[in-house]
């Protein structure tokens, strides 16, 4: 277990890439439902009161990476990629989860108004533009297309993402007033 969390770290890092992750279909379902568990206890953190809503993106955000990965990877007539891809994806997904899991803390214990708060904030913004960074790099790999294809689409994914949950729960959206 050791050496697959140390093969994360690695890609984490862009030293290694998802045709180093071994194929293992156990393994994929083993990381997604970890990867799940650990999105929605960690909206639960963030806000207790609001279950449906954390499962409900949680769900959406693994459905969907699921679906467009597969769809990519049939376009370009690689399919056999998608367990290690996915894989790869959901392992970065859950140890940056995993980083981030302080900061969720830290933000419920420091004065919402303090400079802390804003470090915190900082701190998990830029996990969220490292998580982006290294999806691109896993579609650039697996998808045999540029690095900055890669990024950009996984900003557009990302973005698209956002829309959607927007659409399902407009109370995300904070209200002016």
């Amino acid at each position: 277990m050791k050496a697959l969390w140390t093969l994360f770290w690695q890609i984490c890092q862009l030293r290694r890439g998802p045709e180093d992750v071994p194929y293992s279909v156990q393994l994929l379902v083993l990381l997604a439902v970890l990867d799940v568990a650990q999105g929605i206890g960690g909206q639960l953190l963030a806000s207790p009161d609001r279950l449906r809503i954390a499962v409900s993106l949680t769900l959406l955000a693994v459905v969907m990476d699921a679906a467009v990965f597969w769809g990519l990877l049939w376009f370009k007539r690689l399919q056999a990629r998608w367990v290690q891809g996915l894989t790869t994806i959901f392992g970065i997904d859950l140890l940056l989860g995993l980083v981030a899991l302080p900061l969720t803390l830290l933000s419920h214990v420091v004065e919402p108004k303090s400079v802390m708060i804003g470090l915190v904030v900082v701190a998990q913004m830029l996990l969220v533009g490292w998580n982006i960074g290294l999806r691109g790099f896993v579609f650039h790999r697996a998808l045999n297309i540029g690095l900055l294809q890669g990024n950009m689409l996984s900003l557009a994914l990302f973005m698209l993402n956002i829309f959607i949950s927007v659409q399902l729960f407009p109370e995300l959206v904070p209200v002016k007033g």
